[in-house]
This record gives C-alpha cells, sequence and structure tokens, in this order.
C-alpha cells in the first residue's frame, strides 16, 4: 500500500505543512531533543543517542528515585 506518491511529492515541493513542522521541531528542541534517537520518560527525561542497555536502566532508576524523594538501590 503505502504512501500516494504524487501526494507525496506536492507535499515536500509546497509549504503546506512548514508552520506545523516549525511548531513542533521548536518544541522538541526546547525540551532538549537534539538527536535522533531520542527516548522520552515521562515527557520530561530524556536519553539521547544509541545507548547501552544500561543507560535505560539508570534513567528509569533516576526517574524512580526522584518520584520517591530518595535514592533506588539496584
Amino acid at each position: 500500500m503505502g504512501l500516494d506518491r504524487q501526494w507525496t511529492e506536492a507535499i515536500l515541493a509546497s509549504d503546506e505543512f512548514v508552520k506545523e513542522v516549525r511548531e513542533q521541531e521548536q518544541l522538541w528542541l526546547s525540551r532538549g531533543v537534539s538527536s535522533v534517537p531520542t527516548v522520552l520518560f515521562n515527557g520530561q527525561y530524556a536519553v539521547t543517542g544509541g545507548q547501552p542497555m544500561e543507560a535505560f536502566v539508570g534513567a528509569i532508576r533516576q526517574i524512580m528515585s526522584e518520584a520517591k524523594g530518595g535514592t533506588v538501590n539496584g
């Protein structure tokens, strides 16, 4: 199925969605997203770039610690 080729080419050649794209771009830049991939937790904590599993585990532990007001041991 996929995208309609003519419609897609017409959209890419136009400025029909420029405003919406720029607004989304500014929103994510304001939240600290500047690279791909970026994984957000709770809409405010980000792990950027290709990270090992330990980075995600550490981020989740940190979020849990902050939510509980203390430390989480792992």
